[in-house]
């Protein structure tokens, strides 16, 4: 019989946990980053103020800039998740007021006008909201703001060669910090949504052969707390024998559930719930193991293997690329022991094939994994990698 791993549904507890921690480590970095390019882009104004064919625009961008930062270094702590809509919507109506503001005011013919600076620093305040906004919200007034001031410059008309560089660096100034921003949220959290992850699947190393899993746990709980109000109104006289009708089916629906897990757990072994109950590996392994022989394992070989195969899964996610890569993992029947073999116990065959694996992309972590399993030979085949494991382990009484 073969089992193949369906996906989990992400917990709203866990994303909302990610999320938290994501922006407990981020914020604070990215606060120092926006206030020093924010300053630094007031420093060239200054610098620059003598070019400034309306100066009082430029002014009263900078003026509302400053006030909508002081607001947001308040409000940003405060959040209990992400930004409000109408909140930062606000936001982004007052920033396209300071942009058009500044263009306005350093607006000048071919290279006489001023460069703009409160419209750079609209990105760093994009930077500050990439943490409780969603990528999409950052990225769309980012480029927005970058083809504003690619227009503005091309309209002006720069006819010194030597002015185009400044140009390009202005409007990187205004479109990179956000954009990185984005992207840096996105890895933290990959990453940390991946070690939470790996955290879960470990838990099922010490489990016994046979085993329910976490959420086979929480169901079990529930049904015991029924089981527990149900014979608790029997004992004191709140609920009367014979049982009617509804307590009756109520009662025998429990002990049939009851029973399916109980029969379901000595089934399913440790490795089954770690695959299932994973977000990553549930879509992209398929687990056949029809003897529950992984149940046998040694805790180090289990961890081993376990290490290994979630290795080979998450190297794609853990480098940003797309998730193309499935596993199938096969534990086969024990050989006997050759004669005048040394080694005490049972074999058991194990075989991995990844698919979408390149030659020398594989995790040096990953074989230091499976040596602690057994001994190993691994074969290419195209994009196939094939690794045949030979587990040596004591004999049960019950193989």
């Amino acid at each position: 019989m073969t089992r193949t791993a369906e996906p989990t549904v992400p917990r709203s507890t866990g994303s909302s946990e990610r999320d938290a921690l994501g922006r407990a480590r981020l914020d604070l970095g990215f606060n120092v980053a926006s206030i020093a390019l924010i300053a630094y882009q007031l420093v060239v104004m200054v610098l620059n103020i003598t070019t400034y064919t309306s100066l009082p625009l430029s002014c009263a961008a900078w003026i509302i800039l400053i006030l909508s930062l002081v607001v947001t270094l308040i409000v940003h702590p405060r959040l209990p998740g992400d930004l409000p809509d109408w909140m930062f919507f606000t936001g982004l109506g007052l920033w396209a007021v300071v942009a058009a503001l500044d263009i306005a005011g350093t607006w000048g013919p071919g290279d006489n006008g001023a460069p703009p600076t409160a419209a750079v620093a609209v990105g760093s305040m994009l930077l500050l909201c990439s943490t409780v906004r969603p990528a999409r919200d950052i990225v769309i007034p980012s480029i927005a703001l970058g083809v504003a001031l690619a227009t503005a410059f091309a309209l002006r008309g720069q006819h010194d060669v030597t002015a185009l560089g400044p140009a390009f660096v202005t409007i990187a100034l205004a479109v990179a910090p956000p954009l990185l921003g984005v992207q840096i949220v996105r890895s933290l959290r990959t990453l940390v949504q991946l070690e939470l992850d790996l955290v879960q699947v470990q838990s099922t190393v010490s489990s016994p052969r046979f085993a329910v899993g976490m959420m086979a746990s929480e169901e079990l709980a529930r049904l015991d707390l029924a089981a527990e109000r149900l014979l608790d109104g029997v004992a004191s006289g709140r609920t009367a024998l014979p049982l009617d009708e509804e307590t009756a089916s109520h009662a025998a629906s429990i002990a049939t559930e009851l029973r399916l897990h109980l029969i379901q757990g000595r089934r399913e072994t440790w490795l089954y719930h770690a695959i299932t109950e994973s977000a990553l590996l549930g879509p992209s392994v398929t687990l056949s193991d029809p003897d529950g022989l992984a149940g046998v394992l040694t805790r180090d070989q289990r961890d081993g293997l376990l290490t290994a195969v979630w290795l080979l899964i998450s190297d794609p996610v853990r480098q940003g690329a797309v998730q193309t890569r499935s596993l199938q993992l096969s534990v086969e029947r024990p050989r006997a022991a050759e004669t005048g073999d040394p080694s005490a116990g049972v074999r058991i065959p194990i075989v991995i094939s990844a698919t979408g694996v390149p030659r020398n992309r594989v995790d040096p972590a990953a074989w230091q994994a499976i040596r602690k399993v057994g001994r190993y030979v691994e074969t290419f085949s195209g994009s196939t990698l094939r690794i045949e494991i030979e587990s040596v382990t004591d004999n049960p009484a019950d193989l």
